[in-house]
C-alpha cells in the first residue's frame, strides 16, 4: 500500500495557516503583558470607535533613565512623547530630572489629556489640553510649617552635637553659614561652647520635606554669646542681625574654602620651605586635598586669571574700597572664570591643587588693603547695612519676641504649627 503525500499547494496552504497561528499568538501575548499598565476609559461612552479609548500611565524613572525612554518602555506613541516633552520643557529643565521622579499620564493614541510630572516632594509640574494647544505649568506645593527649637553643648563638634537632632544635615549647613563672617566652624569651636536656635521645618503629608528659615540663634563661643535674629523690613529684604540692627554679613568671607589646617600663616620673614631662605609670606596657606572648591571671598571683578610664576594658576579679583584677593596655587579655574568676569562672594573661582612652588595641595590665599598686603586672619571688613532707622522700631519688636522665646529654651520643643 503506497503513501499519498499531499501536494504542494496543499502543504504551502498549511504553511502559510501555521504562520498565522504563530504571529496571531505572539500579538495576543505582546496585548497581555501591556494590559496590567494600562486601565483604560471609554471617554464617549455613546462612541464605540476604539480611539476614543483613554489609557492612563503611571511610572517612576529608574536610575539612568530619561522620561522619554520611561515613556517609550511603557507603550506610549513615539510622536505623543515628542509632544509631551517639547511642551514640559517649557516648565521644567528635563535634564534635571532623578531617579524617583514620578508622573501620570492621561492619553488617547493620538492625543495627550492631562500629564503630571512630581519632582520630589517640593516640585510638581502639570500639561493640559489637547493636541496642538497644550500648555505646561508649575503647581504650587503646600506645606505645614512647624516653628521648632534646639540646643546643645559641643563637646566634640558642632557637626557631632546636631546631626543626631536634625532631620538631614541642612541644618547644620545654615547655622554654620548664619556666622560663618565672624566664626571659622572648623577651628574655633571648643569643647563646652553652647548654642541654641530656633528653626522652620516643612512638612507635606505628615513627611519631613525641608528646613525653612532659622529665625533666631545663639552660639556661645569661649564664653563671648553671640546672638542673632531674621529680620525681613517693609521692602521684603531679609537679613541676620545682631542685637544692634548689625548686619552679620560682611565684605569678606572668614575663609574662602573647607580646609584641614592652616599649614603657614602671614609673615614678614618665614623660612621658604622649598628654596630654604627667609622671605616674607603675604597670604595664608590652607591645606585641604586637591580638587577643594574655592569660592570668592567677596563681591568683585577678577583683575587676573592665569598662570604666576611661584603661585601657579592663580585667580585676582579686585573689590570695592580699594581691596584685592588673591587666590594660589590652583589646579584648575571653574568655567567661566577669566579676566574681567564680575563675581559674587562665594560664587565658585577654582580648585586646590600644586601649582607653581608648592610642597603639597593648598590654598594661598592673600589680601590687599590699598596696595598692601594685609593679614586675613586679623584684618577688620566692614559690615553689609545695618537695619534702616525707618525699619529700626520694627525690628525691635520683632527681635525682642524672639529672643524671647530663644531665652524659654530649656529643650527641643515645638513653638507653631503654621499650614
Amino acid at each position: 500500500m503506497s503513501l499519498k503525500l499531499p501536494g504542494k499547494r496543499k502543504i504551502l496552504k498549511i504553511f502559510s495557516f501555521l504562520v498565522f497561528l504563530f504571529v496571531l499568538t505572539q500579538l495576543g501575548q505582546r496585548l497581555n503583558n501591556l494590559e496590567p499598565q494600562l486601565q483604560k476609559k471609554n471617554l464617549n461612552q455613546n462612541d464605540p470607535n476604539p480611539i476614543n479609548l483613554a489609557c492612563i500611565f503611571q511610572g517612576e524613572l529608574d536610575k539612568n533613565e530619561s522620561l522619554y525612554l520611561s515613556l517609550l518602555k511603557k507603550g506610549v506613541p513615539i510622536q505623543l512623547i515628542h509632544r509631551l516633552t517639547s511642551t514640559l520643557s517649557d516648565a521644567f529643565n528635563l535634564k534635571k530630572s532623578l531617579p524617583g521622579d514620578f508622573y501620570t499620564l492621561v492619553a488617547t493614541p493620538d492625543s495627550i489629556l492631562f500629564f503630571e510630572y512630581q519632582k520630589g516632594m517640593e516640585e510638581k509640574y502639570e500639561v493640559r489640553g489637547q493636541n496642538s494647544k497644550l500648555e505646561a505649568s508649575v503647581v504650587p506645593v503646600e506645606f505645614t510649617c512647624i516653628v521648632k527649637s534646639m540646643k546643645g553643648k559641643i563637646e566634640s563638634s558642632l557637626w557631632e552635637s546636631m546631626i543626631k537632632e536634625c532631620q538631614s544635615p541642612e541644618l547644620i549647613l545654615k547655622l554654620t553659614e548664619i556666622f560663618e563672617w565672624d566664626i571659622d566652624f572648623l577651628t574655633e569651636p571648643q569643647k563646652g561652647d553652647s548654642f541654641r536656635l530656633i528653626f522652620e521645618e516643612y512638612y507635606k503629608d505628615g513627611e519631613f520635606v525641608k528646613y525653612g528659615d532659622i529665625l533666631a540663634a545663639e552660639y556661645s563661643l569661649t564664653g563671648q554669646t553671640h546672638p542673632v535674629v531674621l529680620y525681613q523690613d517693609p521692602t521684603g529684604y531679609k537679613d541676620y542681625y545682631d542685637l544692634s540692627g548689625k548686619s552679620l554679613k560682611k565684605a569678606f568671607l572668614k575663609s574662602p574654602l573647607n580646609y584641614r589646617r592652616i599649614s603657614s600663616g602671614f609673615s614678614y620673614s618665614r623660612l621658604h620651605p622649598i628654596f630654604k631662605v627667609y622671605r616674607p609670606h603675604w597670604g595664608v596657606d590652607y591645606a585641604a586635598p586637591t580638587g577643594t572648591p574655592v569660592v570668592a571671598s567677596g563681591d568683585g571683578v577678577i583683575k587676573y586669571a592665569g598662570w604666576e610664576k611661584g603661585l601657579g594658576k592663580v585667580v585676582e579679583i579686585r573689590h570695592p574700597n580699594g581691596f584685592v584677593t588673591s587666590y594660589g596655587h590652583l589646579s584648575r579655574f571653574a568655567k567661566g572664570i577669566r579676566t574681567g568676569v564680575r563675581v559674587g562672594q562665594k560664587d565658585l573661582i577654582g580648585y586646590v591643587g600644586t601649582t607653581g612652588y608648592a610642597t603639597g595641595p593648598h590654598l594661598d590665599y592673600r589680601v590687599k588693603a590699598n596696595g598692601r598686603y594685609v593679614n586675613p586672619l586679623k584684618m577688620i571688613v566692614p559690615s553689609a547695612k545695618p537695619v534702616s532707622k525707618e525699619s529700626f522700631a520694627d525690628f525691635e519688636g520683632k527681635r525682642d519676641n524672639l529672643i524671647y522665646a530663644l531665652n524659654l529654651l530649656t529643650a527641643e520643643e515645638i513653638f507653631a504649627s503654621v499650614r
